[in-house]
């Protein structure tokens, strides 16, 4: 029976790379001038493939830019950096000159750091560091002088710290530190003395310190922990599969699951593996259980253990059964038995994988940490041809992997872990042809693969290159409700609004720009304001929103005081009176008067309204009045038949004065 990838030879396939034409199937609205897959760049001239397809070194993210391994007909496999476009992908430096490889390897982020380790044919293979430009890529310490080199290796992370294995020609094989300088690389400990070391090997970060296996005498295999000083290293636990064992046992795989350190222990002697665990302490180091394993499968191992919640699932075995562990010795258990599985991948607490059965080949698989749990998602390639699901990573919530059918080739597809949401992403290269995309590394909003088209175009070929797949979906965005605001000048007025909100199918910022900021002056009427939110990805929305600025207040208005007169005509007096006072802060009102000022008022109390309006319209009134009494004005005869005149006059004036008490408390 078939247990072999159908279709694909290598990981990494070489064939020639034409006529990529993206059609997407998912609902998602996309920019119209965006490309979801590019090439990024042909960085081997003609057929040739820059990936090599053996022994394929991982890629390192450092931020937005992605570093990998790369050769381009004129060097050879040396370091290279890329930003998810064509100009700005470019070798980092050729360490060893011309057509040779530095080969670089390990690559580990730390900060705004990476290193790694290469061989630029002077040193042999050291510790290396970049900034990401030739200049800024240089060796930081030759421990070993000459062309053997120290053969760093298990570059790990501890905060700020590097730590790695390396042999300095004196101690053998044994744990040494960097912060990046030639004199901040230092050996921490000898564990062993002498030139064959301590055998250290399976770094891991735990609890804030670095623990690793190291053999520290004769038949004795130990966890050990370290903090980078001498006194702060320590054997944490001697390991013993089998107590009578006269040979060297093995530790391996050392996977932080919470508060645990699981790790795989082994017995050549016994032909056995065991999987145990630690709280970092020696009496909480501990044995879970002893896999049932076959003796034939001692060679191989168990391997690739992945966290789900608490929960472990590993591979164990020559057949790669899948299995699980919650911690204890029931709990441990082969969830599916033979089954090759690979790939294995944590999605929204269940652990999707690439797997195989007698009915189907390899597909793609789900548990949920049981045995009746454990089923297949989809058979994409119906019966026993498989679709060989490989390179899945998660991507937005679902887990992306290349995967081939006989309709359309290898291509990208995705899946939510459930048959109803796992379908083909795009069929890069319509038809049967395939693009075989592999390595696939999240990088900011893109995804970064290598791929090679299958078809044949004698016009122009490529081989396995690098690849972008692009975000294209907008972003979402919802502007505020229209605003209004009251005018306080004839310019209008400044305008504070809630800010509009954008979402995106991506984690990284979302930029808003507005056509008028909040806080601008906004005149009267009615503005528009358009908001645009742009994604990492250049990805655009935009919405508008109102911003009205009336003037609805009326002018402030204060009338004169109650005017008084003496009758000059028969019937009343010419009178004229002072202005009303009338302010606004938008226009300047008009004033209209009834009666007018300088008209013939009659005998008596007259009111006189004032009405201010401004250029919206609004008005505001006031009155006053004018009393006219009936006495003539005095004309010099000095004659006292005038005395009844002066009683009416002065009833009058009493009655203006009482008038205009309660016109003023009626204003107040």
């Amino acid at each position: 029976m078939r247990r072999y990838w159908t279709g694909v030879s290598s990981l990494l396939s070489i064939c020639a790379l034409t006529g990529i034409v993206a059609s997407p199937t998912a609902d998602a609205a996309e920019s119209a001038t965006c490309q979801p897959l590019t090439l990024i760049k042909n960085i081997a001239p003609g057929n040739a493939s820059s990936i090599p397809d053996y022994d394929v070194q991982p890629p390192a993210v450092r931020g937005k830019t992605i570093f990998f391994t790369a050769r381009d007909g004129t060097t050879g496999l040396e370091l290279w950096r890329s930003n998810g476009k064509e100009g700005d992908t470019a070798l980092v430096a050729d360490l060893f000159p011309g057509a040779k490889d530095s080969d670089p390897r390990s690559l580990t982020v730390l900060g705004d750091t990476l290193y790694f380790t290469a061989d630029d044919g002077a040193h042999g293979r050291e510790l290396w560091k970049t900034d990401g430009t030739s200049e800024g890529t240089v060796l930081v310490r030759d421990l070993r002088a000459g062309t053997e080199g120290s053969g760093a290796t298990w570059l790990t992370a501890v905060g700020n710290t590097l730590f790695f294995v390396a042999d300095d020609g004196v101690h053998g094989p044994e744990l040494w530190k960097s912060d990046g300088s030639e004199n901040g690389t230092q050996l921490v400990s000898d564990l062993l003395p002498g030139e064959a070391g301590s055998g250290l090997s399976a770094l891991a970060v735990f609890k804030g310190a670095l623990y690793f296996a190291a053999d520290g005498g004769p038949n004795e295999t130990e966890l050990w922990r370290s903090d980078g000083t001498g006194a702060g290293t320590e054997r944490v636990a001697v390991v013993r599969v089998v107590e009578s064992d006269p040979s060297e046992e093995i530790i391996q795989g050392l996977m932080p699951v919470g508060d645990r350190l699981y790790f795989f222990a082994g017995s050549d002697y016994a032909k056995r593996w065991d999987l145990w665990k630690s709280d970092g302490t020696g009496p909480g180091t501990v044995r879970v259980s002893t896999l049932a394993l076959r003796a034939s499968d001692y060679s191989v191992g168990p391997g690739t253990m992945v966290p789900v919640g608490n929960t472990v699932y590993f591979l164990g075995g020559a057949d790669g059964s899948l299995w699980r562990s919650d911690g204890s010795d029931k709990g441990t258990l082969v969830l599916k038995p033979s089954a090759n599985a690979r790939f294995l991948t944590a999605l929204n607490g269940k652990l999707l994988f690439s797997a195989w059965d007698d009915a189907s080949g390899f597909e793609l698989w789900r548990s949920d940490g049981t045995v009746t749990g454990t089923v297949i998602v989809d058979d994409l390639r119906p019966g026993k041809d498989s679709s060989a699901p490989f390179w899945m990573t998660v991507v937005d919530d679902k887990v992306l992997f290349s995967a081939e059918t006989a309709e359309y080739g290898r291509e990208l597809w995705t899946s939510d872990g459930t048959r109803e949401g796992t379908a083909m992403l795009y069929d890069a290269v319509p038809g049967t042809g395939s693009l075989a995309p592999s390595m696939l590394t999240p990088v900011g909003p893109r995804v970064f693969f290598v791929a090679g088209d299958s078809t044949t175009n004698t016009e122009g070929t490529a081989g396995v290159e690098p690849w972008s797949l692009n975000d294209c979906t907008p972003p979402t965005l919802v502007c505020p409700s229209a605003v209004t605001q009251e005018a306080k000048s004839s310019t209008g007025t400044s305008v504070s609004y809630p800010a509009a909100t954008a979402t995106d199918n991506k984690p990284g910022p979302v930029t808003l720009s507005y056509t008028q900021r909040t806080g601008d002056t906004f005149g009267l009427g009615s503005s528009q304001v358009t908001v645009t939110a742009t994604d990492e990805s250049g990805n655009s929305a935009e919405c508008t929103f109102s911003v009205k600025v009336r003037d609805s207040k009326a002018p402030q208005l204060s009338c004169p005081e109650d005017q008084k007169s003496w009758r000059t005509t028969r019937y009343g007096a010419n009178v004229e009176y002072p202005p009303a006072m009338a302010s606004d802060s938008v226009s300047v009102p008009a004033l209209a008067y009834n009666p007018p000022s300088g008209s013939d008022f009659p005998v008596g109390i007259t009111p006189v309204i004032v009405t201010a309006t401004d250029a919206a319209g609004n008005s505001s009134r006031c009155s006053f009045h004018v009393a006219v009494s009936r006495q003539y004005a005095n004309n010099g005869c000095g004659c006292g038949a005038a005395s009844g005149n002066e009683a009416l006059g002065g009833l009058l004036l009493t009655a203006l004065a009482v008038l205009g008490s309660r016109r003023r408390k009626a204003q107040a």
